[in-house]
This record gives structure tokens, sequence and C-alpha cells, in this order.
């Protein structure tokens, strides 16, 4: 109802100031037709609820260590920033404006609240916060000092009711609306539809879900950079709080049938070995990557439809991966020429090592890097039917498989017929890993390292000790739908805690590309880069 009450307040906007004769009138949104649902939508139980909440009493802690405290003012310092140009446009002209906007942002993580938008490009959009009456009086009063031009206050809703409007720099419109329980903000580019009057049935903003969020990501690609190679789906996703677990819950619904093929998993069971601290599988892409152009530059007689990477915990920094591939050895020695030609011609112009073909090994390998040494050769699986991949090269054991997997870990997944992706991980293991790594690749990148003494980084090293175990499922729900299912402490797996922790870490937060510097690449070795044994 409130939202239906702030569509008809915008709509009172002319009323309310077309008998004004100052120039700097507000515009009135053109109304027209909106698109039937939000581009994306994203409700937040709020903080404060988590604290409150007994299902939730980890995640709370998890939220709440100092080093958490620490990277939560960093980001709202950050956000404080850049939040009047989000707000007023480029030219926000009030100099006073981050710092009567900052304390809002702790106010908006300690409360429920609902953010909405039906525009692609992010110009259109729509917040719902609940707040008390001192906090719904401070956001208006301080949005109002912070806009730099003045106001223009509408007439109310109703007795509890108050609003007023302004048009920002960049011609937009900016309306805030307070009610009796909320308080709503909305920005309006120049001829662009109102928001659609609210469907019926339960208000987005009163779900007793931790998370809610809808992203129509075909819609979003452009402006969130995904690549043209995928079909999108419309995402939606939910988190709740039990037992001191998350629990996810995703579906993925495309507009055409997707041309995933299913089969059941096949291990490369001499290959993967305990103990392990991480087993992923995935299958289905076969179709999908044979028609990429990359892909198809290989020339290989087969086309994998099943990729299974895995760590263990006796070796750091080792990732390893294997994708089923008849006549591995000849494939191997196959793609050698064009590994050593495109791929060496872009690793020596980068300084980043060179690539190699050692022929005792029939194994490619990228060597002069510190520590990693990523390499792909035939798997030592009897049929000589899969590839193993990995990322340090010379102390993968040869021999029989004396440590399988556990026979419960395989079992969550092998005997399934409709699993698209299976994921498990102990989480602090998969930290220690996945961090120094994200640092190395960092520190040899244009972009800059990834710093240990990061506030975001210095979170993540804290609460790691206290993350168990991740687990993922992807199951296929028809042609057109998948669904996911997630348990996890954080919600996250390992590395993507590792990547927001360096988009917030990032200097230019919020914005997810780092700045680039010069790529600073290896100094040459004496004598020349070291060939591997057998070359």
């Amino acid at each position: 109802m409130r939202q239906l009450a702030f569509v008809l307040l915008l709509g009172c906007i002319v009323a309310a100031t077309g008998c004004q004769e100052k120039p700097t009138t507000p515009p009135t949104p053109k109304a027209v037709a909106a698109p039937p649902s939000p581009v994306l939508s994203l409700h937040f139980a709020g903080l404060g609820h988590i604290a409150t909440n007994a299902g939730s009493a980890k995640l709370n802690t998890l939220l709440n260590t100092a080093e958490a405290v620490a990277a939560r003012k960093q980001i709202h310092d950050r956000l404080a920033v850049t939040l009047p140009h989000t707000l007023f446009g480029a030219t926000a002209t009030n100099t006073n404006g981050s710092a009567l906007l900052r304390p809002l942002l702790d106010e908006l993580a300690a409360s429920k609240f609902l953010f909405e938008t039906h525009d692609p490009a992010g110009g259109t959009w729509m917040l719902t916060v609940f707040l008390d009456a001192n906090q719904r009086a401070r956001w208006s009063t301080n949005l109002w000092q912070a806009a730099g031009s003045t106001p223009v206050a509408l007439p109310p809703i109703g007795p509890s009711s108050s609003a007023w409007s302004v048009k920002t720099s960049n011609g937009h419109l900016l309306t805030v609306a307070s009610f009796d329980d909320c308080l709503m903000v909305s920005k309006s580019a120049p001829n662009t539809p109102l928001p659609a009057n609210p469907a019926p049935g339960k208000h987005p903003a009163l779900s007793a879900n931790l998370v809610d969020l809808t992203a129509d990501l075909a819609r979003l690609q452009r402006a969130l950079d995904l690549p043209k190679s995928a079909a999108w789906p419309r995402l939606s996703v939910s988190i709740t709080a039990k037992s001191d677990a998350l629990r996810s819950e995703a579906t993925l619904k495309f507009a055409n049938a997707a041309p995933w093929k299913l089969d059941a998993f096949r291990l490369p069971t001499n290959s993967v070995r305990d103990p392990l601290i991480s087993f992923t599988a995935v299958q289905g892409f076969g179709e999908w990557l044979a028609r990429q152009p990359e892909f198809e530059e290989w020339e290989l007689k087969s086309t994998p439809n099943q990729f299974f990477t895995w760590a263990r915990s006796d070796v750091p920094y080792n990732l390893l991966a294997a994708a089923p591939m008849p006549d591995a050895s000849n494939t191997v020695v196959h793609a050698a020429p064009h590994a050593l030609h495109t791929l060496g011609t872009n690793v020596q112009a980068a300084r980043l090592g060179r690539i190699t073909f050692t022929t005792n090994r029939t194994e490619i390998g990228w060597v002069g890097m510190p520590i990693l040494v990523p390499f792909v050769r035939p798997a030592p699986e009897a049929g000589n039917d899969f590839l193993l991949f990995g990322s340090m090269a010379g102390i993968i054991p040869m021999g029989p498989n004396t440590n399988p997997p556990p026979a419960e870990l395989l079992n969550q997944f092998l005997p399934r017929t409709n699993l698209v992706y299976y994921d498990w991980e102990i989480t602090e293991a998969k930290l220690a890993q996945w961090m120094p790594i994200f640092q190395l690749t960092a520190m040899l990148s244009p972009t800059p390292s990834f710093p240990g003494a990061a506030a975001a980084n210095q979170w993540l090293r804290a609460v790691s000790p206290k993350l168990g175990n991740t687990i993922t499922e992807v199951t296929a729900v028809s042609p057109t739908e998948l669904k996911a299912v997630r348990r996890s402490d954080l919600g996250l797996t390992a590395i993507e805690l590792t990547w927001l922790a360096r988009w917030l870490d990032n200097p230019a937060f919020p914005a997810l590309a780092y700045p680039t510097n010069a790529m600073p690449g290896l100094p040459p070795m004496p004598g020349g880069t070291p060939k591997l044994p057998g070359k």
C-alpha cells in the first residue's frame, strides 16, 4: 500500500509544482507503462534483525568482529564519498554532502530495506527503508540539506506522511517521502516510466528472509559487462538462517531451452586423492563449449561435457582439475604447438615466464613464475581418457591411488541423474589457499596488489577459523530452469569471499575494475628461464 501511495505521490508532483514560477521546478517523470517486473530487486532484513534472530547468532558474530566493524566503516566511508554524485548528479554543489550522508549508511545497513529498479542503466530506482521516527526525520533533513538546491515540498498523502522533491544537476528527479514506519527515496531519469503498481500479494519488503534478490541478467548484461557468449537467465535468490547456518536457494530461469546434456558422472578415480579440502563436479556445458571460438582454436577431436576440480590439504597452493578426453596423450601432443605459439607469445610479451612442452611427461607447462607452475598433461587413468590440469607441476604423484576420496562425498553426486553442479569445500582451508594465490596473481597483473593488511582481507583472516563446510548443489528442473541450494556460514564460498574482499578493498570502490598500472612482469633470471626436467 505504501508503494502505491508513493506512486500516487509522484503523480501529484504536477499539481504540487504546476503553479510554481521558478525555472528550477522539478519536472514530472513521463507516466507511461513500466516494465512488468524490476530488472533488479534487493531486500535485506538488516543487521539489527540478524542481531536479534536466534537462528543467525553465528552470522551475527561473524559480522561483528572488530575486523568486520573496521571493514564496514571503510566501506561506508568510501560510499559516502561517491553517494552525492549518485543521488544529486556529477555537479552536486554541497561540499558537505558526504558528511551529511555518511550516518545514513550506518542506519541503512542496520535496517530492513528494499531496493528496486526497472532501469538496466540504474537511472531510475526506488529505495524503501524501515526506520523509526527520529531516523526518518534525520534522513529527510540530511538529504534535503545535501541536495545543494532548494527542494519543493509536496502535498502529504496521509496524516503521517510528508514529501519533497528536487531536480538534480543531471536533470533527474529525486523524491523523498516519509510514512508512519518507513521512508522512500526515488530517483527518476527524464522521460522514464514511474514505478509499476505493486502486484497483489505480500510486499517484498515484508519477507521473513534475511536476503531476497531478483535480477534479470539478460537485461543487465550490458550494465554488468557480462559475456555475450552466454544466454543469461532471470535469477531469484533467497537466504534464510536456521540452526546457526545459512540456507541459500536460487532459481535460474532461461528464456529458451538450454542445450545442457546430463550423463552419469564419470570420475577420474586414480587422480582424485584424499586428504581433500574441496571437490567440484560440473556437467552439461559441452554444446556451449564447442561453439566458443577460443575452444575451436585448439582443434581438439572431442569436446568434454564434464569437468572436475579438487584440492588437497597436504600441498599448499595446489589446484587440480580433470576433463574427459579420449586419447589424452596425443591430445596434449596435438595442442602443444598452439600452446607454445599463442600462449607463449602472450606470456613472453607480458614478461611472465614462458610456455614449455616436456616430452618425457607429455606436459605443457608455464614456468618462470614464483611458486605456481600451471600445467596440463594426461591424467594417470588406466584408459588414457582424462586430461589433468594443475597449478604445481612436478609434485603430483603418478602411481596407483592409495588414498581414494571418501565414499560419503562420492555418494552425494555420483548416483544423481539431474545434477548439473556439485561443490563441497572446507571454507577455512580454501581461504588459506585462495587468498595467497590472489595476492600472487595481483602482484603479477596490471592491477594493484591485494594487500593482506586491507580491511576486508583482515576480516576474512579473523573469521576464517570459524568457517566450516560449504556445500552447493545445482539441479536441472526443466530445459529452461535450474535450481541451486547452498548450506554455508556466510552465504559464499572461499573464492567468492576472496573476490568480495578484493572488491571491497579496491582503492576505487565501489567501482568493479581496479585502477590499472603498468604490467610489472618478472625480472630476467640469470642464465635464462630454467627448463623443466626432461626437456
